[in-house]
């Protein structure tokens, strides 16, 4: 069963639409395609996949994405078109990240993509990407009290819960990738003291306290990790001790202790014996020691002894809203945790270092660029319980392209 499809689709019931979600992050950019019935359950069809990498050094070029970088975008994206319209797919949803988003150069990179290209992104603040992956994730975990964090490659979105309700989201420029251009030399052992202690002091630094996130979590509070590079340390604790994660209603859960042999694994192997262990795709080879770091230190800063790996995400996030914002009544009650965040939006605590704003108000931040059709991003989902539902579907197809239009 695909995350998100929730029941098993029965080939009598008729697709209703095909819907693909293009997420550009810091390191690759997912191409994932839905077949949406009529009754609200989706299922996916498949997934394109390129590390194309538009956030390559973008640290060593003083926050400005290279057309270097933007040219190899583009020329993905001119190559899935064709296949797109071969699936039938109906409407694309493009939405870029970390890279993109902390780029001073943002407004010029989605101006140059959609020139060449004909896609707009829709450039997701922080907030926007830990309430969307938040909503990814627990459409499949339904965990009712806890942490969920989302690693990429640019930053981690951690999201604290309680009773469905996210009560805050702190996102931090503490990605795979950025840390790798930041603290790896090529082929070099990070365990060497120039490498992996320098790491592991800036992580520390970074994640600050509990007491700092304050997070008030309860007995039954849980631990959910999103993203690659999670499910890619999950994997490769599978095979190399043949399998000894528990299962549990289609959960995977990992120990600390296990993280913490794999961790201590990653950092005693160059870039070139990385690359080698079949467990892990060549492509996260070379950030899966500076992900595994970040893992581990995020749970032991909050007291976790046990992590569950959550097989959706980002993608599935905006699809869940998407599908919210444009059902019926009987099916928005579904989906309760949906409904219940979408209460009063202002009243979730946002903190990051890696957004162009450091006032949030009443704990809810002025958006990013995020295109002509969805600026307001609080005006869109903040109204009147009446006319609230209307003024949603209508501005969130705002969000798509239809591909006749490329």
């Amino acid at each position: 069963m695909d995350p998100g499809s929730h029941k098993d689709i029965k080939s009598t019931k008729k697709r209703k639409e095909g819907l693909s979600i293009i997420d550009l992050g810091y390191n690759s950019i997912k191409v994932s395609n839905y077949g949406i019935y009529k009754n609200g359950h989706y299922k996916k069809q498949n997934q394109l996949q390129e590390y194309v990498q538009i956030g390559h050094n973008l640290f060593k070029n003083k926050n400005v994405i290279t057309n270097q970088n933007i040219e190899r975008t583009v020329k993905f994206l001119n190559k899935i078109k064709s296949e797109l319209k071969q699936m039938k797919t109906n409407t694309v949803v493009p939405i870029a990240t970390s890279a993109v988003r902390d780029a001073d150069n943002r407004k010029d990179v989605v101006q140059a993509i959609k020139k060449n290209s004909g896609f707009e992104f829709n450039v997701l603040s922080g907030f926007e990407e830990g309430f969307f992956s938040y909503l990814g994730a627990q459409s499949v975990m339904h965990i009712p009290n806890g942490v969920f964090f989302d690693l990429g490659g640019g930053s981690i979105e951690v999201i604290y819960v309680q009773d469905y309700k996210i009560k805050k989201i702190i996102c931090l420029e503490l990605g795979t990738l950025r840390l790798f251009e930041k603290f790896v030399k090529l082929n070099e052992k990070l365990e060497e003291e120039t490498g992996y202690r320098q790491l592991e002091d800036y992580v520390y630094k970074t994640l600050t306290s509990t007491d700092h996130f304050g997070f008030d979590t309860s007995a039954d509070a849980k631990l959910v990790g999103i993203g690659g590079t999670v499910r890619t340390v999950s994997k490769f604790i599978s095979g190399i001790f043949q399998d000894p994660l528990s299962f549990s209603y289609n959960r995977v859960t990992m120990t600390k202790k296990m993280v913490d042999i794999s961790n201590d694994v990653f950092k005693r192997l160059s870039q070139n014996e990385l690359s080698q262990i079949k467990l892990i795709d060549p492509q996260r080879s070379k950030i899966i020691t500076t992900g595994s770091c970040v893992v581990k230190i995020l749970m032991e800063k909050l007291g976790f002894d046990d992590l569950l790996v959550c097989p959706s995400g980002l993608r599935e996030g905006i699809l869940e809203n998407y599908l919210y914002l444009s059902m019926d009544k009987k099916y928005r009650l579904k989906k309760k945790f949906i409904g219940l965040n979408y209460e009063d939006l202002s009243s979730i605590g946002y903190s990051g270092n890696s957004d162009d704003f450091s006032k949030y108000g009443s704990g809810y931040p002025e958006p990013l660029y995020l295109g002509e059709q969805i600026k307001n991003f609080s005006k869109k989902f903040i109204g009147s319980k009446n006319k609230r539902n209307k003024t949603k579907q209508k501005q969130i197809k705002n969000l798509n392209v239809k591909l006749n239009d490329l």
